[in-house]
């Protein structure tokens, strides 16, 4: 198992690592030309839209276990200049719960996303594959941060899950002299999720297009262009406030 970390896994999280922001975005890009071919779906009608329900509360809850780390703590280990970096160890809030929540709130959101498209391939190749690809980058980081902090972090992996959050009853402690920071919320996070909301629901109208001809002057496609301009506004005002310095914040909170 050392061999198949060490030799396969680091490798290939540090390249994803680098390399996510473009992979992602093309896997699910492919995935608009795909949506016409109703064959690749799986189920019925009835099926499809529970499961498109289903996403959407996947891929929003995973959205929300982002927001409340990044409302509570800003931290870099997120990368600097494309590469694994931490210039502290934060146990703090979310990361108190789960070591990786960021992560644990991406993988929920590629899962919800995957359920929307309801793609046989995409269950077989995609999702695996991507499941390997966030085990590789997590190992990468763990290996970066045993070297950087040794037996603190140590300490910290044998008390916190990878991935599962758990230890709520200590929540309250957990965020003990912690604000919920909203402005740096939404400064950090107004770009995802404008773009999760945005892409599943433009998937949405689209595959019930073409898989089951709902025609886009529908009710159900009005719901739709209803969310996109709502989803529009937010981000347009986010982009204001940035703009104007509405939506810094304290650098020595967390």
């Amino acid at each position: 198992m050392n061999t198949l970390r060490e030799n396969i896994l680091i490798p290939i999280g540090n390249f994803f690592f680098r390399w996510r922001d473009t992979t992602f975005p093309l896997v699910f890009a492919l995935a608009f030309y795909l949506v016409q071919f109703k064959e690749l779906a799986v189920g019925d009608k009835q099926f499809e839209i529970a499961i498109t329900i289903l996403g959407c509360l996947v891929a929003f809850t995973g959205q929300a276990i982002r927001a409340i780390t990044i409302g509570y703590a800003y931290i870099k280990r997120g990368g600097l200049n494309k590469r694994i970096y931490a210039d502290r160890l934060v146990v703090e809030g979310m990361f108190n719960h789960a070591r990786n929540p960021l992560y644990t709130g991406n993988i929920l959101i590629l899962l919800g996303g995957i359920l929307v498209l309801n793609m046989f391939w995409y269950y077989v190749i995609v999702l695996p594959a991507f499941y390997i690809i966030y085990i590789s980058i997590t190992l990468a980081e763990e290996k970066f941060l045993k070297g950087k902090f040794g037996d603190e972090y140590m300490a910290y992996m044998k008390k916190v899950n990878r991935f599962l959050p758990h230890r709520f009853s200590e929540w309250n402690k957990s965020i003990e002299g912690m604000d919920f920071t909203w402005t740096r919320l939404i400064k950090k996070e107004h770009n995802t999720t404008f773009i999760l909301a945005t892409v599943l629901t433009v998937f949405i109208i689209l595959k019930f297009h073409f898989r089951y001809g709902l025609a886009f002057d529908a009710p159900g496609a009005m719901v739709g262009y209803g969310v996109l301009a709502a989803i529009l506004i937010f981000q347009l005002t986010a982009v204001i406030l940035k703009k104007t310095g509405r939506l810094e914040w304290d650098p020595n909170r967390l």
